[in-house]
């Protein structure tokens, strides 16, 4: 079932790719940079030019990318490891403080970090496990929006994008519920922000989510381990609508949920 609130990306925003030197001194910040489109994300932008900040759980899985991504592109990367399950504000001011510190701003901010949890009713949910999950896909997206936006007020075409996954139906227990509030507060927060204006009259800071539908990641089998490889696209092939709205393709768009149409 397709949340009614989306908008289909157009054949432009599918086919949407980053030239050569195109992101050159542009700094990215992304969440969840180990998993299947986080991963993709990272060395895309990295191959563009820009400097690339990862963030993740675990440091040995960030250290081995971070070996990928700076042989592609000339900027050196950072990463950040963050236990988005158990960090609180604290943790979250001090990330935000070494941004400032190291880069001085932040022009895009892309949330890809995931939790799947258990599939399971909504009465079988263990509440550990309930705190965990939105810990990863709700309170860490909200914490680092909130601390981060100083830093992308101080970029000229900063955006945020918050990765969507429209699961209201039975059965994908605090996963679900997690990413239906995601979404709301995606729109919440691009709703308070709209009246910001840059100096062109566009949002100072465009504030969108995408939600890629079904992908061959690590998160992807965990929730369906009958399913086929070949079922399911690589990551790769749906970073075209994520890339035009994080780079504002469209400088007026702010508070869209877009969904990937085949």
């Amino acid at each position: 079932m397709q949340n009614p609130n989306y908008t289909n990306s157009s054949n432009t925003d599918r086919d949407w790719t980053l030239p050569s030197q195109s992101l050159d001194g542009q700094i990215v910040l992304v969440t969840g940079a180990t998993g299947g489109l986080g991963t993709a994300l990272c060395k895309a932008c990295a191959s563009a030019g820009a400097t690339v900040v990862m963030a993740s759980r675990k440091l040995p899985k960030l250290e081995k990318l971070y070996d990928v991504v700076a042989d592609l592109g000339s900027a050196q990367p950072a990463m950040m490891a963050l236990e988005q399950d158990k960090a609180g504000p604290a943790e979250y001011i001090a990330l935000a403080d070494k941004l400032q510190e190291e880069f001085g701003k932040v022009d895009a901010l892309v949330h890809t970090s995931a939790e799947l949890g258990t599939s399971t009713p909504q009465m079988a949910i263990e509440h550990a496990e309930w705190v965990r999950v939105m810990n990863v896909n709700l309170t860490s997206a909200r914490l680092l929006s909130l601390y981060c936006m100083p830093l992308l007020s101080k970029s000229s075409l900063a955006s945020m994008v918050f990765l969507l996954d429209h699961k209201p139906t039975a059965y994908w227990g605090s996963y679900g519920v997690s990413k239906q509030a995601l979404q709301g507060f995606m729109h919440m927060l691009a709703d308070e922000h709209e009246g910001k204006k840059g100096a062109d009259g566009h949002p100072l800071v465009a504030i969108n989510g995408y939600d890629p539908g079904p992908m061959r990641t690590p998160l992807r089998r965990r929730a369906f381990p009958g399913e086929l490889e070949k079922e399911t696209t690589l990551p790769e092939n749906r970073l075209g609508p994520l890339l035009s709205l994080m780079t504002r393709s469209d400088r007026s768009r702010t508070g869209v949920a877009q969904h990937y149409e085949k």
